[in-house]
Order: structure tokens, then sequence, then C-alpha cells
């Protein structure tokens, strides 16, 4: 089953559409009109709105305007609360450098902050709503129109439960919240107090992939997309998240061959690493330990940031910030070299998921064209310099500008998908299934249908053949979800059918067994016996099939690990097979 979202496609010329790159830093929203894309500048005049919501004497403040409040009055990162649970060992390490404070409700983390004076909680899609509402804002005033849909980006290996989230913040954020929210949001929404920022009211017309939105701005970037075939890696590291995707782009069609990356993975990590340095350091020098004093952190972090943002241009940068709480300053130079010192197990991190995608794609450094950069993270010298290197010194795309393509490519595929004729012809999007699916045969072996990495939408029919003498029915449809050779192994999706067959010796009697994943990521199984044509049919959506980001990269790395194993376990499960005589070209079945 795919993972990769679903694609619901508008009326044509029903409103306008913008494409909107949610990010966990700065967010960015855009449209196509007149033949070509525009990126909307903010009432700031900044084409990136930093993604943060502020509170002050009970008034909410977006962006910009929300950057300039008190660090103890601000929300920050709410993406990377979306969706998650409250035991999600990210999140509990996370809280601790939040300036907001993060309580749990029913096995959810909800964000606790003071509203005029009283303490008010919120769901993150809330806040992932109000920060959406003022993009439409943006758009709507650059457009001269009302924006009532929209595509929105997600990271590739966001799970279905984040893609909801994201999805319900865009549409109505009361979706997903407890019952003691959405009763706080209906008062709120009653008294319009919160009207404003709290229901986004955009209909998402597509979920799409971050580095899948760069693939096409590169791919429209100078008419590319009307050339040759292309392999293109794209890199995409922001403030939160890490992905890295290989596609296939010939003419107006792009394929992800394959995908992978880290939800929890970007700039901000790199600043942590930085603030918690330099907090050590305050302590030495100065005789106070500040970790506890949120509105030190906060303030220490924006230094941080700020040295980090020098550092990609000047080989040192100074941290200076005054603690108001013990009355006294701190100052400290850093250099490029440490904080690449300080930061080298991370950038390591994503060249090495960057190989492992390659190698699901089975592509070489060699077959890859372009290598295309994506997010602000990768400004740093030192990851262009660890990419650069991996492909042997191949030059790396920075024609698109790397803040922007992913809005710039929502927005082309928002057009396309509201009936834009330009563009339609131009952009056709293939994505692929992050795992193999399969059944259950005889001997307790997974025999794959549809393999990984498969573009999709995509089909397969295998005849499957009884296993035993004078069977009267098969359990045809006993699916699973994995790369190991036995079901125990793999994910089971709890999807039971038989069908009667003809009661004749073993071997004989057969079935025919189609998978088919349409467009929107839904699959079907099919079951046929060819002579009655007696059909057996049922369907998986792709939040039944669903897997986390982390259990995907679990089930990989399981049966990269245990495949020597896996081959003798098959091994004497055939022979076993063999001396019952029930072992003939993986196509028994039970």
């Amino acid at each position: 089953m795919s993972q990769k979202g679903v694609v619901l496609r508008g009326a044509p010329g029903a409103g306008a559409a913008v494409g909107i790159d949610l990010g966990t830093t700065f967010s960015v929203v855009g449209a196509c009109r007149r033949g070509r894309v525009e990126i909307f500048a903010n009432d700031s005049g900044n084409r990136t709105t930093p993604s943060i919501v502020g509170f002050l004497d009970g008034a909410s403040f977006i962006g910009d305007a929300a950057k300039d409040l008190p660090a103890d009055n601000q929300v920050i990162d709410a993406k990377r609360l979306v969706g998650r649970q409250w035991s999600d060992p990210n999140i509990q390490k996370d809280r601790k450098m939040w300036p907001f404070e993060v309580v749990e409700n029913n096995g959810v983390p909800m964000i606790r902050v003071d509203v005029g004076g009283r303490k008010e909680t919120f769901a993150p899609e809330e806040i992932s709503a109000m920060v959406l509402r003022d993009l439409k804002s943006t758009a709507e005033a650059a457009l001269g129109q009302s924006v009532s849909k929209a595509v929105v980006t997600v990271p590739a290996y966001f799970n279905e439960r984040q893609r909801q989230a994201t999805k319900d913040a865009c549409e109505d954020p009361t979706r997903s919240l407890h019952t003691a929210c959405v009763s706080r949001v209906r008062r709120a929404l009653k008294s319009r107090s919160l009207s404003a920022g709290t229901i986004a009211g955009l209909e998402v017309l597509s979920m799409i992939n971050e580095p899948t939105a760069a693939a096409i701005a590169y791919g429209l970037d100078k008419g590319k997309s009307a050339g040759a075939a292309k392999t293109v890696f794209i890199y995409d590291l922001g403030g939160g998240t890490f992905d890295a995707s290989v596609m296939k782009i010939v003419g107006g069609e792009f394929r992800v061959l394959a995908s992978g990356g880290d939800t929890h993975l970007g700039g901000q990590d790199f600043d942590v690493l930085l603030v918690e340095h330099c907090l050590k350091d305050a302590a030495r020098q100065l005789g106070a330990d500040l970790a506890q004093d949120k509105q030190a952190v906060q303030d220490l972090r924006r230094a941080c940031e700020l040295a980090k943002r020098k550092l990609s241009s000047t080989p040192q940068a100074q941290i200076s910030v005054f603690f108001s709480r013990i009355n006294k300053g701190y100052q400290t130079t850093v250099t490029r070299a440490f904080f690449e010192d300080l930061c080298s197990k991370l950038f390591q991190k994503t060249i090495d998921l960057s190989k492992e995608v390659l190698s699901d794609a089975k592509v070489t450094t060699g077959q890859v064209d372009d290598v295309v950069l994506v997010g602000g993270s990768t400004r740093i010298p030192k990851v262009r310099a660890l990419l650069r290197d991996m492909f042997g010194g191949k030059d790396l795309r920075q024609s698109i500008n790397p803040d922007e393509a992913v809005a710039y490519g929502a927005a082309v595929h928002a057009a396309v998908l509201n009936g834009d004729k330009f563009y339609d012809k131009m952009v056709q999007l293939k994505d692929v299934t992050p795992l193999s699916l399969g059944i259950l045969i005889v001997g307790g072996r997974f025999s794959c249908v549809i393999k990984k990495n498969s573009p999709i939408p995509c089909k397969n029919t295998q005849r499957y053949y009884t296993a035993y003498e004078y069977q009267s029915a098969i359990m045809c449809s006993k699916i699973y979800q994995g790369e190991r050779p036995l079901v125990k192994d793999n994910h089971y999706l709890n999807k039971d059918l038989t069908i009667e067959v003809p009661e004749l010796p073993a071997g004989q009697a057969c079935i025919d067994t189609t998978f088919e994943i349409d467009a929107s990521g839904l699959l079907t199984v099919t079951n046929v016996e060819p002579t009655s044509g007696r059909k057996v049919e049922l369907k998986i959506t792709p939040q039944e099939a669903h897997l986390s980001e982390k259990d995907i990269q679990a089930a990989i790395e399981r049966a990269k690990k245990f495949s020597r194993e896996d081959e003798d376990a098959l091994r004497k499960v055939e022979e076993q097979l063999r001396r019952q005589r029930l072992f003939e070209n993986d196509s028994r079945i039970t």
C-alpha cells in the first residue's frame, strides 16, 4: 500500500487553488496564474513565513509578528507534534527545549499556553491551522479573490496519522481532537474569539510529498521537463525533517523510484546541539545552570540559530546573550569547524539514509544525472561537501530556490488538480509502494505479488494451485506487507477470504489472484476460480494498511539484518515441503 497520500481531483475552475509548504520552521504559499508560478509575500514583505503562533494580552499573532514576541509567548515546531503520541521519545526530548508547556491528553501531546491571563490547551493541529489560515489570507490578498482549495506538502515519511492530522488542520482540526478540546474550540468558535485562526477552511485537493513537489519545480525549471529522461536525486534537508528521493523524469512524468528519510532530523536539531553546548559553557563561565530557565534557553536558541546561519558564509560567528534572570551576559565565538564537528553524526546520518534510498531504487551515484538541493539547511557548506563527495564531485543543482521549491511544485500540482489546462499535460505524478505486498502460501511462506517500490498505480496477477488432495476451498487472501520470506516476520493486514474450488487432486485446481493499487493508494485484491468464474474481492484502504515511517524503516532494516538467517529458514521449510511433496514453484496455497 502506498503511504504517499491520496489525490482527490477537484472540479475545474471551482475557485482559486494554492500550493502550501507547511514547514517546521518556515512555511510558503504560492499559486499559478497567467502561465507562471508566483510565490506570495506576506504582510512583512517576506516570501517565507515563520511557522510560529504567539499569544499576548488575549490576542494571537502569526508568523513574523509572533517571532517578535517574548519567547515564552510563542508556540514553535508544532509540526513536530502533529499526529504523534505522547510516548514518542522525540516528544519527551524536544519538550525540554520548547518555551511552551506540553501536556498529555489521552496519550496525545497537547500545547498549553497563557492566553489573556488564563491557561488554554491547544492541539498541534490547531496551531498548524492558524499558520495555514495566515497563508490563505496572504494568497487571497495577492490573488484578489477567495482561496478555498490547496495542495499541501508533507515529508515523504509522514505516516497516515500525521497526514490525516495535517489534513484536519486544513479542513477542520476539531476532527482529530479529544472531547475536552473539541468543546473548548466549539465554544471559542461560537464566541468568534478564535474564528480568525482556528479553522483554516481549505479543501485539500492532494497531500504531496515534499521531495516530489521539489522535483516538479526542478523539472519545470528552464523547460527541463521537455528534455530527455533524467534520473534525479532530491536531497531535502529543512528545519525539522529530512527526505531523500530518487525520481525518474521523462517528459512531464515524474516517477518516484524510492524514498527515505527521517521526520525528526533537520536544522532545529543542529540548533539544539549548539544550545546544549552553550548551556554547559555558560554554566562554567557564569556559575549558573540555565537549562530550566525557558526564557534563557529560547534567547540562547535564537542566538545559536543566527550563528548557524552566519557560519554558512563566514568561518566563525559570535553568540552573545544577556540573561536577565541572573543579570549576566554570555558571549562565545563558534568556528565553522567546531560546528561541523558538533553536528557531524547528524550530517552523516543524512548521507547514510541517502545511500539506502539509492540502493532501494537500484540506482548508482554514477547513474544520477542531477542532485537537487531543497530546504534551508542545504546551505550548510559541510552538508554540500559530504553530498558532493558521495556523488564523486558532481555539481549540485542550485538553480531553484531551496526555500521555495516545495511550494512551487505544490502550486503547479494544485493548478493541475483544479483544472488548469496549461499545466495538465506537463505534470504527471507516479508514486511507489514502500513495502512489498503478498499472500500466505503453504509452509508459512510469503509469496510477493507486488514488489516494494513498484510504481503506483500498478497491477499484477499470479496463479496459485491447491496444496492438498481434493480441497473444496482455498484461503485466498491472507495478505501481508513486508520483505521477509516467511509471513510470520511480516505485517499482517488482517483480511481473510475463502473461495470454493473444484475438488480435484492436489495441484490441479487453481485460482488467479490479482493485486491492484489505484492512484489513491487503494488496494483491491481479486481472486477468481477460472473454470466457474467464481470471484471474491476485498479492498484495503491506505489507512488500513498504514505503517509509520519508523515501522517501514524497521521492516527494511530487519530484512537486511536477517537475510542470511531468512535464507536458512526458508531452505529448511522448502526441504520439509519437498519431503511432503508440497513444494512446486512457490505456487501452492492451502
